[in-house]
């Protein structure tokens, strides 16, 4: 079998039509998301206001391969029947079952006039706390008196916001009556991806959700969480976090059976990387505010030289106290300007000096600080070789991290033309040079320095090793 001509002239119709197809969103009117058959063969889609929950056993892989395949059918059965039913006691329904990973989709309950009766968010962190507490006080009792003393442990992420549903596919009867249909629905939109993400970023036995669904929560709800910040790949997520959230009966229960957590200090490291950013933003925000007291200065001064004209000898030492101020604001400005740019250089340069921590933020994050920085250099009269010569080894750390070799390469050139202690021989930059057969750049540099006897004594042993490195690379 195998596709043949005819079948890619039908296939290549029906991808044309689908893709000009203008796509439709009608507004659902119910307290439950749609099903598969509800939704039509078109670009005809629904689209619902939800709270998205994410459920995922964590260590699954080393699970089934250290359990036997009747262990797991145990496992993921009542796992799944367990998932299903406390979504289902909550109002609501699955709608999703990827392995390990179950989905709940949440709809505000109304009355007949609209108003909403439970919302979307608080039936979604009931669902968890359910969640948690039949894991922790039902399933794992079972799973480890009777299945070989398994155990598993969860996270949970939940989102609220749009979601678009849409049915994805093919119907057998397109091509053959005795084909079975393959046909499902997919939940488009980020409420959907940031959900699946924040079940990634939860601890075992944790539940993590957006800023958006916190402050949707009834006050009843609010206490036991705490605001984090945590990195998945180069993106940063800010949300709240809660362990152990049961449900009020909990303490009837009596002890309950978890996965031992091992010590960390994930929790410290994201708090510390929130009150940096907040620090950053209060040291802008404080800045801007400077600025605009400066404004009102500056226009105050300029209305009382107006107010001055017509009576210049008595208002000329006002004019010199105007002055005066002027001066002190612009020197204070100066003061606190330099004071940024070196607090901007030291955040650049502790990328060089703590290892792993360029990879704790994005790099959209590093363009903006290290172009602030750039700024900030300018207006202080640093020429733009000057800048990088300060922050040299900073620089080197973020553009070789995120692959940008042609930005790092360029530094560590400034550092063989300026430096007067040392070159940081960046082993990714330097192969990167030497496939583009560009290290003859760094060599001219380091042999102009030692022919002109720019650098010490102490330091020419240095950058003759470093010259030696770079024609070892060229083989010459």
């Amino acid at each position: 079998m195998s596709l043949t001509k005819n079948d890619f002239d039908k296939l290549d119709a029906r991808l044309k039509s689908i893709i000009e197809q203008p796509v439709e969103e009608i507004e659902i009117d119910s307290d439950l998301p749609p099903t598969i058959e509800q939704l039509e063969d078109n670009n005809k889609t629904y689209s619902i206001s939800a709270a998205i929950l994410f459920i995922d056993i964590r260590k699954s892989t080393s699970l089934t391969q250290s359990s036997q395949a009747k262990s797991m059918v145990k496992i993921y059965r009542s796992f799944m029947r367990m998932a299903v039913d406390c979504v289902r006691k909550n109002g609501e329904v699955t709608r999703q079952f990827l392995g390990d990973r179950i989905m709940g989709v949440f709809i505000d309950s109304t009355d007949k006039d609209g108003i909403v009766i439970v919302s979307a968010v608080n039936k979604a962190v009931n669902t968890a706390r359910s969640l948690q507490t039949v894991i922790d006080f039902s399933l794992n009792k079972h799973l480890k008196s009777k299945v070989n003393g398994k155990m598993i442990e969860c996270g949970i992420g939940i989102d609220y916001g749009k979601v678009l549903v849409t049915q994805v596919g093919m119907y057998g009867v397109e091509q053959d009556e005795n084909k079975e249909n393959e046909v499902d629905c997919v939940w488009v939109g980020n409420t959907t991806n940031y959900a699946s993400k924040y079940s990634d970023l939860a601890a075992g036995g944790g539940i993590f959700i957006s800023k958006n669904v916190y402050q949707q929560l009834s006050d009843c709800y609010k206490e036991p969480w705490t605001l984090i910040a945590k990195c998945k790949g180069t993106k940063l997520f800010q949300g709240y976090v809660a362990s152990d959230y049961y449900l009020d009966y909990y303490n009837n229960l009596g002890a309950p059976t978890r996965v031992e957590q091992d010590s960390t200090t994930e929790l410290d490291t994201s708090i510390q990387l929130l009150e940096g950013i907040k620090g950053i933003e209060y040291l802008q925000d404080k800045l801007i505010q400077r600025e605009k007291e400066l404004a009102v200065l500056e226009d105050r001064i300029k209305r009382e030289n107006q107010n001055l004209q017509s009576q210049y000898d008595k208002e000329k030492s006002l004019r010199m106290q105007a002055q005066q101020k002027q001066e002190n604001a612009l020197d204070e400005l100066h003061e606190m300007t330099s004071a940024y740019f070196e607090f901007l250089c030291e955040v650049i340069e502790f990328a060089h000096c703590k290892n792993g921590y360029v990879q704790h933020v994005t790099e959209a994050f590093w363009n903006k600080i290290i172009s602030r920085c750039f700024e900030i250099g300018k207006e202080l009269d640093y020429s733009e070789k000057q800048i990088k010569s300060k922050l040299a080894c900073g620089l080197i750390a973020i553009y070789s991290y995120y692959k940008r070799y042609e930005k790092s390469y360029d530094v560590i050139i400034t550092m063989a033309e300026d430096n007067t202690y040392w070159i940081n021989m960046d082993e990714a930059t330097l192969n990167w040079a030497k496939e583009k057969y560009a290290l003859y750049k760094l060599q001219n540099a380091i042999e102009r320095r030692l022919v002109n006897y720019t650098v010490s004594s102490e330091r020419r042993s240095a950058f003759q090793e470093a010259l030696n490195k770079v024609k070892k690379m060229r083989g010459v």
